[in-house]
């Protein structure tokens, strides 16, 4: 595979990792709510950076799977993916 598309697949992996943790928090934390107030409660209330904080937990496992599996640029991408999803909690917290 073309090492640019290893990237962007480590970075789409990434993304998808932290907003699917972020879901799963939600719903275990809020056992009767659906996917439209998952989105109402975060992007209306201030609450979105803080379980994006912990969603990028996942990152860092999924981070050292394709380490450990030699695909570093996968790896690299996932790494940027870490980083955009940091720079989006850094607006929300401060702007």
């Amino acid at each position: 595979m073309n090492p640019r598309k290893q990237v962007f697949l480590g970075l789409g992996l990434g993304l998808l990792t932290s907003f699917l943790i972020s879901f799963v928090v939600f719903l275990s934390s809020n056992p009767g709510f659906t996917a439209a107030d998952y989105f109402n409660i975060y992007v209306n209330g201030k609450i979105l950076a803080p379980v994006l904080s912990v969603a990028l937990v996942g990152n860092l496992g999924l981070f050292f799977l394709f380490l450990r599996l030699d695909k570093d640029m996968i790896s690299k991408g996932i790494l940027s993916a870490t980083m955009l999803v940091g720079v989006i909690i850094f607006i929300l917290k401060f702007f």
